[in-house]
């Protein structure tokens, strides 16, 4: 088994290639001590021809869980791992039959996809939280999310309380739909708001009903879109209207909202705002654990946590080019303690 160093060197080589500049690591992130671990006989996830250990689910993973499985590897000699990014929307189906050791995802399981599961396995997946979404949609990676408005638009805060009565309705306090509501004057003030989004069952529509509206309804004029570009397109070309979409948007023709946390701080989703959980809309990606109830955390999937949640496997993350941001210690220990 490798020593602390020789895993530190590996991790240099799992990074090779990756640009210099990074976000900062927690220096209280535990290092990576390997443990012998054995693949379980039965294990579904393995391929009989190759031996190989599966993962998969969302593509945009790749460059971090590549590297995560070099890593692991050259740290377990007698351990074969591959990825087949499928998608997002593959990984739950997969993992309900054990034809993956990990469900990669840049969002959570949605009711949609629980109900099968559960029927399936008998249980709750087991959601791990590796790393914080991206500030930018640029590359295609699962982001945190942003409020946007017209520029024509003088808005330039809300509280999330008010961005729910804006795109739900059945609100305590009641719902938003005129801008003057939201103190806007003149010729603004009986101005009808035009809400949109993506539909409820979306992974930004499912977070949005998890995390702010509670399970209401959305507006009754809240128009479906299929994504952040058609919500910021559709925004950019309407004076009046409004939508929650992903971080990062760069368009003349939209101003970012910040968002007013409860303690009146203004915010607007900087890495530091994520990371320490002060941005409302803050989101994470997930590795999803196949348990079944009454049964202990799968041996491989334990031990490829420990490394993922580690310090080497953290600075995989942060070496991603404007990619997903790292834990800290204490969440990453949080993180930790769902295996036991």
């Amino acid at each position: 088994m490798r020593t602390p160093t020789s895993v530190f060197l590996l991790a240099q080589l799992a990074l090779a290639g990756a640009a210099v500049a990074a976000p900062a690591l927690d220096t209280a992130l535990p290092a990576y001590a390997p443990q012998p671990v054995t693949v379980p006989a039965t294990a579904g996830y393995v391929d009989r021809k190759t031996g190989v250990a599966m993962l998969g689910g969302a593509e945009h993973v790749a460059f971090i869980v590549g590297r995560f499985n070099a890593l692991f590897m050259a740290t377990h000699p007698g351990v074969k791992l591959g990825f087949d990014g499928k998608g997002t929307s593959s990984a739950v189906p997969l993992l309900m039959h054990d034809k993956i050791l990990f469900g990669a995802m840049g969002r959570a399981i949605n009711p949609i996809e629980t109900v099968p599961y559960r029927k399936i396995v008998g249980g709750d997946a087991l959601a791990i939280r590796i790393a914080h979404t991206a500030a930018t949609p640029d590359q295609h990676l699962a982001t945190s999310l942003a409020v946007y408005v017209n520029v024509a638009n003088p808005l330039t805060q809300l509280t999330s309380a008010q961005v729910s009565q804006i795109l739900s309705t059945g609100n305590v306090g009641g719902d938003f739909t005129r801008w003057g509501q939201l103190g806007l004057k003149e010729e603004w003030r009986d101005r009808v708001i035009h809400p949109y989004g993506t539909a409820a069952y979306t992974g930004f529509g499912d977070y949005l009903q998890r995390e702010l509206f509670q399970g209401r309804a959305l507006a009754v004029n809240h128009e479906e879109l299929a994504n952040t570009e058609a919500i910021t397109g559709r925004i950019a070309q309407d004076p009046a209207g409004i939508g929650v979409a992903a971080l990062g948007v760069r368009n003349p023709q939209l101003r970012q909202l910040a968002i007013v946390t409860k303690d009146g701080v203004a915010t607007t989703g900087t890495d530091e705002e994520v990371v320490s959980g002060r941005y409302p809309f803050g989101r994470y990606v997930y590795l999803y654990v196949r348990r079944v109830p009454g049964q202990a955390v799968d041996p491989l999937a334990k031990e490829y946590l420990r490394m993922v949640l580690s310090r080497e496997g953290q600075a995989i993350i942060a070496a991603q080019p404007n990619g997903y941001l790292p834990l800290t210690a204490a969440q990453a220990q949080a993180e930790m303690e769902k295996l036991k």
